[in-house]
């Protein structure tokens, strides 16, 4: 029996989400802007985007910290 495993990282429930709407509503071939859930897609991804530079940023910040003391 397959069990389903609970994702709880935002990054990986969009992902999830992107990816159920391509394949189950938008027919996984290709994404077509006239379908009904295309403008939901797109404002994940952006989401996504958001997500991933926010991390991004983050640890550029804290790699590139110069306050330490040498």
């Amino acid at each position: 029996m397959k069990t389903k495993e609970t994702i709880l990282e935002p990054e990986l429930m969009i992902e999830e989400l992107m990816y159920y709407i391509h394949q189950n509503e938008m027919g996984g071939d290709c994404i077509d802007p006239d379908n009904r859930f295309f403008p939901l897609y797109l404002e994940l991804q952006k989401l996504l985007d958001k997500l991933n530079n926010e991390r991004h940023d983050l640890y550029v910040s804290v790699k590139n910290d110069e306050s330490k003391l040498s």
